[in-house]
C-alpha cells in the first residue's frame, strides 16, 4: 500500500478525535478569543473614527457596541462573538490530524495559520459594527454614510459571514500544508497505481 494511501487513511481516522480535541481547546480559549477579537476590532474601528467614540465591551460572549455620543436612553446593540470564532475548531482539527502535528514545523504552520484566521475573525466583527452604523441607525446612518459605503460594508460583512467564515480554515490549512494535502487528494489514484505495479510484478514472475 502506497504512502499517500496510508496518509489519507490515517488522516480520516484521526479527524473525529482531533475535532473533539479542538472543540475542548476552543471552549477553554473562548473567553480569550472573545476579548482578543473585540479588542483588535475596536482598535481598527477607532483608527478610522474622529472623534474616537466606539467601545466594544464583551459580555456573555457578545460584543456590546457602546458609543460615547449615544443618548443615555439608547439601546445598546450586541453582536454574538461565538459565530465569529467557532471556525477555530475546524482549523485546529485539520492541523492536528496531519502527520506529526506537534513537530516544530507543524506547530509553526499552525501558529501562522491561526494568526491569519484571527485576522479574518476580527475583520468579520469590524464589518458587522460598520454595517450597524451604516444601515441600522436610521436618519443618522443616511446622513453619515454614502450609498457606496453602505454597499461596501454590506458586501464584506456578507462575504466574511458566509463563504469566508466556512472556507477560511480550509484555505489556510491548504496553503500551509499543500505538500501533504496534494497526497491526501489523490489516494484512490495512488492505490490503483500500487495495484497495477503488483499485478505487473506477478506477471513478470510468471514469465520468469
Amino acid at each position: 500500500m502506497g504512502e499517500p494511501v496510508m496518509l489519507y487513511r490515517s488522516f480520516l481516522k484521526k479527524l473525529p478525535l482531533t475535532l473533539l480535541l479542538a472543540m475542548l481547546v476552543w471552549l477553554l480559549l473562548r473567553p480569550v478569543l472573545d476579548t482578543a477579537i473585540s479588542g483588535f476590532a475596536q482598535l481598527l474601528i477607532r483608527s478610522f473614527e474622529y472623534p474616537r467614540v466606539t467601545r466594544l465591551v464583551v459580555d456573555d460572549h457578545k460584543a456590546e457596541v457602546h458609543r460615547s455620543d449615544f443618548r443615555t436612553d439608547s439601546g445598546i446593540p450586541a453582536i454574538p462573538l461565538t459565530e465569529k470564532h467557532f471556525n477555530t475548531i475546524v482549523l485546529l482539527a485539520l492541523f492536528l490530524a496531519m502527520p506529526q502535528p506537534f513537530s516544530r514545523r507543524q506547530l509553526e504552520r499552525l501558529f501562522m495559520g491561526w494568526c491569519i484566521l484571527y485576522l479574518t475573525q476580527t475583520m468579520n466583527l469590524f464589518f458587522h459594527v460598520k454595517c450597524l452604523y451604516a444601515l441600522s441607525l436610521g436618519e443618522w446612518s443616511l446622513q453619515t454614510y454614502s450609498d457606496f459605503a453602505r454597499d461596501f460594508y454590506g458586501f464584506w460583512r456578507y462575504f466574511t459571514d458566509l463563504p469566508g467564515r466556512f472556507s477560511f480554515p480550509f484555505l489556510i490549512w491548504l496553503g500551509f500544508n499543500w505538500d501533504h494535502v496534494t497526497q491526501l487528494l489523490r489516494p484512490a489514484e495512488t492505490e490503483d497505481e500500487d495495484q497495477l505495479r503488483k499485478a505487473e510484478k506477478k506477471e513478470d514472475k510468471k514469465q520468469a
